[in-house]
């Protein structure tokens, strides 16, 4: 009658950084990033990748325009979001750690898709407004 329920911090999996990376942008990535730093109790990384986000996304402002024009936009995309696949297994929990973890458990893969959507459209929006200005 009395059970008492402990609720488990969520974190995000590599591949949910990473796939929320592709599709979301990278402000989305930087959000994940910092989100699981935060819930993994790593404050000073969490402030680093805030600092390191928000300058990723200043140098993609400036430099992307600059990349050839045969290289296609996506592959930029698919490099930063396996970066961030990769910074999420090596400082992070990998996704058998969240399994077998009697401390945390896995965010929804709907929270990620739902996270995407503004971040994207945001994203979109910061790039287009670089583009006016320029």
């Amino acid at each position: 009658m009395n059970d008492i329920v402990i609720k488990k911090p969520a974190v995000y999996s590599p591949l949910q950084i990473g796939l929320g990376s592709f599709f979301g942008g990278p402000i989305a990535m930087t959000y994940f990033l910092w989100e699981n730093f935060r819930t993994l109790d790593k404050m000073p990384a969490a402030r680093n990748t805030l600092a390191f986000g928000f300058l990723f996304i200043v140098a993609l402002l400036v430099f992307t325009p600059m990349l050839p024009g045969e290289l296609p936009a996506i592959a930029v995309q698919f490099i930063y979001s396996l970066v961030a696949l990769q910074m999420a297994v090596t400082w992070q929990l990998r996704k058998d750690a969240i399994t077998h973890s009697i401390r945390y458990c896995f965010q929804s893969n709907w929270r990620v898709l739902l996270f995407c959507i503004p971040f994207y459209f945001t994203w979109l929006g910061v790039c287009l407004l670089a583009a006016k200005i320029s």
